[in-house]
């Protein structure tokens, strides 16, 4: 057979795939448009939801050692919190703008987007307070501060990380487990990161003790 031919042959059914995979592409993005403007005018039509009914978070300003300590760096995580403790706050990571509206109502939109923001605030902030208490030598008060973080789901590495490495040191690596499980469930894009994380404290954990 020619070369020219099977050239010629090849070509023809590289174009003849390559405008079925364009046109499969086109209409599973179509269908997908179409699904997503379905949704989105479902959710556009949802009922409100009282404010008063949503699960807001809580600060337990009571268990922190607001005040107890003269640092700077403290007072200043500590303004933050007791500020956001007179706030309302909502765990929403990993929800889209459809899905709220969906869940929630339209209306609440922009009051769970105020939501949203106090809680990255808050988490940022109770992992930074808790390794500052740490860095200061107060670590029954960092590991009080850092649960509530693993409480509310947060999804900061460090707070996962220091807590673990508190565990550790307190011979109580078996609460690390719990870690995990909590890391496991987070929607969001740290989770992997997190988990790959917690499991390398772990397995350095167990090889350090092996080798006793």
């Amino acid at each position: 057979m020619p070369i020219y031919f099977m050239i010629f042959a090849g070509t023809i059914i590289f174009v003849l795939w390559l405008t079925y995979e364009l046109k499969k592409s086109h209409r599973n993005s179509n269908a997908t448009e179409t699904n997503f403007w379905e949704r989105e005018s479902a959710a556009n039509l949802t009922r409100k939801v009282s404010p008063d009914t949503l699960p807001y978070i809580h600060i337990p300003i009571e268990t922190f050692p607001i005040g107890k300590h003269k640092d700077s760096e403290l007072s200043g995580y500590e303004t933050v919190l007791l500020a956001l403790s007179e706030k309302k706050i909502l765990n929403l990571t990993g929800k889209t703008a459809t899905e709220l509206k969906a869940a929630y109502g339209p209306a609440n939109l922009a009051l769970l987007d105020e939501c949203d923001m106090n809680y990255t605030e808050l988490v940022k902030t109770i992992a930074a307070y808790g390794s500052r208490l740490h860095e200061l030598g107060f670590d029954n008060e960092c590991i009080t501060v850092l649960e509530f973080g693993i409480a509310i789901l947060t999804d900061i590495s460090l707070n996962y990380k220091l807590l673990a490495e508190l565990y550790i040191q307190r011979n109580e690596s078996d609460k690390i487990l719990h870690l995990k499980e909590c890391a496991a469930g987070l929607d969001s894009l740290m989770k992997n990161n997190i988990l790959k994380t917690l499991e390398e404290i772990s397995s350095c954990h167990a090889s350090t003790e092996s080798g006793q």
